[in-house]
């Protein structure tokens, strides 16, 4: 079992991978995109084709400002900077990493959606897409490092 609450997500706008800050949920979802054809063999029944993939990150957190008062936060990534990100339209590399169980995934992607809830008597929320930018790698780099330590002592 994993609990979504080790699963952090982090991007790089150029200045190094940043935690969005106050981040309450994050997903991926992957999907196949088809050609539909036919040929004499099937009878005119349609067949598909596997042509590209593309996959989406969907995020939302509270809103939470980087920049106040000329000073910026540089521990973690905040709402305005991530509006800035997609108003200037800036192919970012993004990264999610399993604190626990060091499993990671990463890539490059461009902010194609923001939007903001603001409820009385609540904080202001916002939920983001990424759509991804190629190809994503994965792996286990925590967990590869502490089992080469744990043999080395071996």
């Amino acid at each position: 079992m994993i609990n979504g609450t080790y699963n952090i997500l982090y991007l790089d706008f150029g200045t190094g991978f940043f935690p969005i800050g106050l981040l309450e949920s994050n997903g991926f979802s992957e999907e196949i995109d088809f050609l539909d054809s036919t040929t004499r063999d099937n009878a005119g029944w349609k067949t598909q084709t596997l042509t590209t993939q593309s996959y989406n990150i969907d995020f939302s957190g509270i809103v939470m400002y980087s920049i106040m008062g000329g000073s910026i936060d540089t521990t973690k990534i905040g709402y305005d900077r991530i509006q800035s990100i997609k108003r200037t339209k800036q192919l970012i590399d993004w990264k999610t990493i399993n604190s626990k169980n060091g499993v990671f995934n990463q890539g490059k992607g461009q902010i194609i959606s923001l939007s903001e809830e603001n409820n009385i008597d609540e904080f202001v929320s916002f939920s983001a897409s990424i759509k991804g930018y190629g190809a994503t790698t994965s792996g286990d780099s925590l967990l590869g490092s502490l089992e080469t330590q744990v043999q080395g002592l071996l």
